[in-house]
């Protein structure tokens, strides 16, 4: 929801001391980690879908039993008496902050979000746009989310704040009125001073289909922001024709059913006319990708998936995890073309029991996962995405980098909580197609890879713990040469902005400890980046029984590409039916020509920086020896 300025400190306070009594009564049980995986943060749920211990902001909204235990909190929201989405108490350790972002998604264009300090320090600073504050102890506060912001405790004691979330009601309007106006002095709401009851929550938090009138309006809103680059005014140009074709099928059909057709198609014409228009490339004046922005505020929620959790307008209940439908942003710089915005298969039994033995193919980058993924993915009964899967995973909250505190991509079995799971599987169930095109209608075995995946194993095994993984091995010295073209071709961008990097941008996956390469030379960071992703993948992997695990190595792969994959194939259980030539078409991801032998190029650099990778190296081997993938040839 939209501000005239950054901050609006509204006139109205609250007694900060009973807030704090009622936090600090509340059973340590309560505080759950933040969704966004951000160090020293973590909240207690307020208000959520149905009630329930979940952090998910979709679907008909209820009080928890965290916030029957909180008089006044209730008494505060019965007084500004708005309709109330996900809230809660949430806490910033000392020494801890909330990286600067912006907040661009659906939820944030309708809501606002209300700051009320419970308990604070002089060392708590908020940054929104230009403006710097310090929250005092029981002011109640708003801010313009659209604009960068970041939250910084530099104090010895735990902030905490009391969080509301609404689309607006009460006399909120009149707070905000009197708050832009100024001069108005604050009046304080006392404990007992009124009931906190009759409290509204909101019902209807996404459209079953947009109606044009509201995209129009996130239109002009995107417009404003989008500043005055020829190639974004051409693609909102185009974006303004899809919305007046949409609003003529709205006029016909509403939401009828019988509109999905023609919404279906009107959708994927423009994302793909976007696409064509070079949309993936473009960034807005705040650094917001243009993709982005639209995928968020119109695309992903234009159509809900027919027969899917649209907010219920009858009675609370908990809704299924919504994953992003389709969104044609990566967050890796590429797109995704795959799949119908709006599509999902209704399923009697949960996602995540619809996959059978899942395959993950685990590699440092540039080792040929790629082409090794596209050779396999034509296997019989096989089922995919098509494409590396960096913003369908990254895209599941608390899981991306920059919802970590920019630790690295490593996930865990902690990381794997039931409603990250659950919402991971719907995603990528949705997206999955068959060497034929065809969706699934029932269990299948999915082929899963992207390099980041090498940091993940222990996060997929908790999630599935029936997976298969394949690890592909590549000599270190091609390899090392490969990741330094990567790095220089500017193609392989994961985060160009990572904070505190003052190297070139940073390409391929972020591993632990990047923080220290940042003195160094590339081939240096290259080397860390191999060793690193190396120990932690053999580390994963050893702990897994050795059904699980297949080896290749990508010099049999290039040289023996038939055995090999017949052997790859019969390893996790697969049929294989193709007859390969003699030579495998290049990958998708190459940048120059393989040969074996380029890295002699660079050897001089090379020999110098093999030392940091020797010991991972010796591992690796070691365990392809113990573990190695026998052809159907030599069977």
């Amino acid at each position: 929801m939209r501000l005239k300025q950054p901050f609006l400190k509204l006139p109205i306070r609250f007694d900060a001391d009973a807030l704090a009594a009622e936090v600090r009564a509340l059973p340590k049980s309560a505080w759950t980690p933040h969704p966004t995986g951000y160090l020293g943060n973590e909240a207690v749920r307020l208000v959520t879908p149905a009630g329930e211990d979940t952090d998910a902001i979709a679907g008909p909204m209820a009080g928890t039993d965290s916030l029957e235990r909180c008089d006044y909190v209730r008494q505060i929201m019965a007084e500004i008496g708005g309709v109330w989405g996900r809230s809660r108490f949430m806490g910033l350790a000392p020494g801890r902050e909330v990286p600067p972002h912006i907040d661009i998604n659906y939820y944030w264009r309708t809501h606002l979000r209300i700051h009320i300090p419970v308990i604070t320090n002089p060392g708590v600073l908020f940054t929104c746009g230009d403006e710097t504050v310090h929250m005092a102890a029981g002011e109640c506060w708003v801010f313009d989310s659209f604009l960068r912001h970041d939250v910084q405790n530099k104090g010895e004691a735990q902030r905490i704040h009391l969080v509301l979330d609404t689309v607006g009601g009460g006399i909120l309007p009149e707070l905000l009125k009197a708050a832009e106006a100024g001069g108005v002095e604050s009046r304080v709401l006392n404990p007992a001073e009124r009931p906190g009851t009759d409290l509204s929550f909101e019902k209807v938090n996404s459209p079953q289909v947009m109606s044009p009138w509201e995209m129009r309006c996130h239109l002009a809103f995107t417009r404003e922001k989008a500043g005055s680059d020829p190639q974004a005014i051409a693609v909102l140009d185009r974006v303004e024709m899809f919305i007046d074709a949409w609003a003529a099928n709205w006029a016909q059909f509403a939401t009828d059913e019988a509109g999905r057709p023609g919404y279906e198609r009107l959708l994927n014409d423009v994302r793909e006319d976007a696409l064509a228009m070079g949309v993936a490339t473009i960034e807005m004046p705040n650094q917001v990708p243009l993709a982005r922005m639209l995928d968020q505020l119109i695309f992903l929620l234009a159509l809900a998936p027919s027969n899917g959790p649209v907010a219920d307008t009858e009675q609370a209940k908990e809704p299924a995890p919504q994953p992003p439908r389709n969104s044609m942003f990566d967050s890796g710089g590429g797109v995704s073309v795959s799949g119908s915005i709006g599509v999902a298969t209704p399923l009697a039994t949960p996602v995540r029991e619809r996959f059978d033995r899942p395959i993950f193919i685990v590699s440092t980058p540039r080792s040929g996962s790629t082409l090794l993924y596209e050779t396999l993915v034509t296997a019989p009964g096989l089922f995919a995405t098509g494409d590396e899967s960096h913003q369908l995973i990254e895209s599941v909250p608390g899981l991306a980098p920059q919802h970590r505190g920019w630790l690295s991509n490593q996930l865990v079995a902690n990381d794997a909580s039931p409603e990250r799971a659950a919402q991971l599987a719907q995603g990528f169930y949705r997206q999955l197609v068959d060497r034929r095109g065809r969706r699934p209608t029932g269990r299948v075995r999915m082929l899963e890879k992207t390099p980041k995946n090498a940091l993940r194993v222990p996060f997929f095994d908790a999630i599935w713990p029936d997976a298969h993984f394949i690890y592909l091995y590549r000599d270190p010295r091609e390899t090392l040469y490969s990741m330094m073209e990567a790095w220089r071709s500017g193609a392989f961008r994961t985060y160009p902005t990572l904070p505190g990097w003052t190297g070139e941008p940073w390409s391929l996956l972020l591993v632990p400890g990047w923080q220290e390469l940042k003195r160094m030379e590339l081939p240096q960071v290259v080397a860390h980046q191999w060793a690193i992703t190396t120990e932690i993948l053999l580390d994963d992997l050893e702990r897994l029984g050795e059904g699980r695990v297949q080896t290749i190595a990508y010099a049999n792969l290039i040289d023996s590409a038939q055995s090999t994959m017949e052997g790859i194939a019969a390893g996790v259980g697969l049929e294989w039916d193709r007859h390969l030539g003699d030579t495998l078409p290049l990958s998708k991801t190459t940048v120059s020509r393989p040969d074996r032998q380029k890295w002699r190029q660079l050897e001089d650099v090379i020999q110098a920086v093999l030392p940091i990778v020797e010991k991972a190296d010796a591992r690796a081997r070691q365990f392809m020896a113990t573990r190695a993938v026998k052809s159907r040839a030599s069977a």
